[in-house]
């Protein structure tokens, strides 16, 4: 498919419209390239008087702008569902390594690239819904998409984005060949236990590294997602640049959906306080660069958005503050809060 592209006045905007270039204001992201104008993205473009103007695609040789239907996280979250029941069954096949099952990795892996092209409602759902009880299948499905939609702002190309769509699919293909018993065992895993955990990596890479004409990029993402910058990850301890660009967003990727499935190691207090654990991580463990293109999208998306404080109350999101990210600025019904100002108050969930 052809894109072009046209500028219109802001006033010309109409909600479904998909933006062709990042909308920045003083430096920061307001609105991310590539996602669908929503109601409350057009409202914070028309209280910005400095914005006047925002490119937005065409389909083709047509005139009129390109628009999404954008789907409720409902329905999005049925076709994560879907995507996870398909990928069990895909997993079961691959382990034979028959070519035409390989195909439908690349078949399933573009499948995701077309279905969660609209950003904001796939970071929503994960937010909502995380990975739920299926920890390998739909985990393995949120990771695909968010690195997929990752791989698209740090300015992959098509070749590259289809490759780490392959590596986030099959990320954690090894962890079929683990004991159930360590899978799902609730309690915190003995040395032992944890010392065959970490070999998930290795036996997922050993495994697609023999898959025919498959670029090599895709199994050292898949061997490297649980290396560190600082070469505190594993199996190799490998640190910085002798990390594949793969494995440091499917890393990123990981984590956030972690984070939102309370399955990370500490307790997270809401979705703000799942943004600041990436972006403590970013100082030693992640790819700097890359967690901070991750966040200045990210929080995009929470303007607007209805959220509930611990104390029961409900707000909008106005503004959230990147080197401050669990104080956004509020609005309620009785005005302004910052929550700079507040020291016990914290936004607990967004809410529909």
């Amino acid at each position: 498919m052809l894109w072009k592209k046209k500028l219109l006045q802001v006033s010309e905007l109409k909600p479904g419209m998909i933006l062709a270039n990042d909308v920045v204001f003083e430096n920061k992201v307001l609105l991310g390239k590539d996602i669908a104008i929503t109601e409350s993205s057009l409202t914070q473009l028309k209280r910005n008087y400095m914005i006047d103007k925002v490119e937005v695609y065409l389909e083709g040789d047509s005139i009129e702008p390109l628009t999404f239907k954008t789907k409720t996280v409902e329905e999005v979250e049925n076709t994560f569902n879907e995507f996870s029941s398909n990928l069990e069954d895909i997993f079961d096949k691959i382990s034979h390594l028959k070519v035409s099952e390989i195909d439908e990795i690349r078949t399933f892996s573009k499948k995701i690239q077309e279905e969660f092209n609209s950003t904001g409602i796939v970071i929503r759902n994960i937010i909502f819904y995380g990975s739920g009880k299926n920890n390998i299948y739909r985990h393995s499905v949120n990771v695909a998409a968010i690195s997929f939609i990752l791989g698209k702002w740090v300015g992959l190309n098509e070749r590259e984005i289809n490759l780490l769509t392959y590596s986030a699919v099959l990320h954690d293909f090894g962890k079929m060949k683990l004991d159930k018993k360590i899978l799902l065992k609730k309690t915190k895993l003995t040395s032992t236990e944890y010392e065959i955990f970490k070999t998930h990596p290795v036996i997922g890479y050993n495994f697609v590294k023999e898959i025919p004409y498959l670029d090599s990029s895709v199994s050292r993402g898949i061997l490297m997602h649980h290396e560190r910058i600082d070469g505190s990850g594993y199996p190799l301890g490998i640190k910085g640049d002798k990390i594949h660009k793969f494995a440091k967003i499917i890393a990123i990727a990981d984590l956030f959906d972690r984070v939102n499935s309370n399955t990370y190691s500490k307790k997270i207090n809401g979705p703000f306080d799942a943004l600041k654990v990436i972006q403590e991580e970013s100082f030693q463990k992640f790819d700097h660069a890359y967690c901070s293109m991750f966040l200045n999208h990210v929080i995009t998306y929470f303007m607007g958005e209805n959220v509930m404080l611990n104390n029961k109350h409900s707000f909008k999101v106005i503004q959230v503050h990147i080197n401050d990210l669990t104080k956004p600025l509020l609005l309620g019904e009785n005005g302004f809060l910052d929550l700079k100002k507040e020291k016990d108050l914290y936004v607990t969930k967004l809410i529909t």
